[in-house]
């Protein structure tokens, strides 16, 4: 990975000498802006309308844009952005973003990530293999690996005085239209049925469906409490302030 002059001549000499001294192919030198301090692998090819600023880092064999902006984030090799806006955030190797989505800062997926079509993800680490392919919002929020996010999930995070952190744990269930009222924890292959309004813990291997959600099946292991079994992450409020 190559970087770019510190300060070119032109903005449109630096997105030039990121072509030519890394090995990656911009399509439309007039439509695509890029700092100076970007970083771009080989193999990259990034499309026109997109915009990339700040300390940006991106891997080798990604596609970036059309239509992309991108600052001050950390992109891993083979990670393809569309459509979509990136903020502060890390991507890691063969993740996919867009159409239409937004990472906003403290967004973090890991390898091999799908966030699709209207997905806003804030201060939340998504785990590898999991998706959320439609009209969802993931704040504050913890997710393990292998998960199914369904469309129009909501993590409801703002009490209208705290932030409010929600888990949901490796190879989980999420339906569609799901509300996840924060602090609340999802736990390991459970799932929630449609429509669901998710106030209280999920045990393990538990299915809840309704408003206010209840258990639909018996949970995987015999603790009937709401407090998260021992070992397991514990949703929590994470801190005092709107936005």
């Amino acid at each position: 990975m190559t970087r770019n002059p510190k300060q070119p001549p032109t903005p449109r000499s630096a997105v030039r000498e990121v072509a030519q001294t890394t090995g990656s192919t911009i399509i439309d030198l007039k439509s695509t802006y890029i700092d100076p301090d970007v970083e771009v692998g080989p193999g990259t090819v990034i499309y026109p309308n997109t915009t990339i600023l700040g300390r940006t880092t991106i891997g080798a064999r990604c596609r970036i844009g059309p239509n992309a902006v991108i600052s001050d984030s950390r992109i891993e090799d083979e990670v393809t952005v569309f459509a979509s806006v990136v903020e502060g955030a890390t991507i890691e190797r063969g993740a996919d973003v867009g159409p239409f989505s937004h990472l906003r800062p403290g967004a973090h997926l890991e390898p091999g990530v799908h966030i699709g079509n209207f997905v806003e993800v804030k201060a939340s680490r998504i785990g590898a293999g999991s998706r959320a392919g439609h009209f969802s919002y993931i704040g504050d929020a913890h997710v393990g690996a292998d998960v199914n996010i369904g469309a129009g999930t909501v993590t409801c995070n703002y009490d209208g005085e705290n932030k409010n952190e929600t888990v949901i744990e490796d190879g989980a269930f999420i339906g569609s239209d799901t509300m996840l009222v924060a602090p609340v924890r999802v736990g390991r292959k459970a799932a929630t049925g449609a429509g669901s309004v998710v106030t209280k813990d999920v045990p393990d291997g538990a299915k809840v469906a309704g408003v206010p959600a209840r258990r639909t099946t018996p949970a995987s292991n015999t603790r009937k409490t709401r407090n998260s079994s021992p070992g397991k992450p514990s949703a929590k409020r994470v801190k005092r302030k709107r936005g």
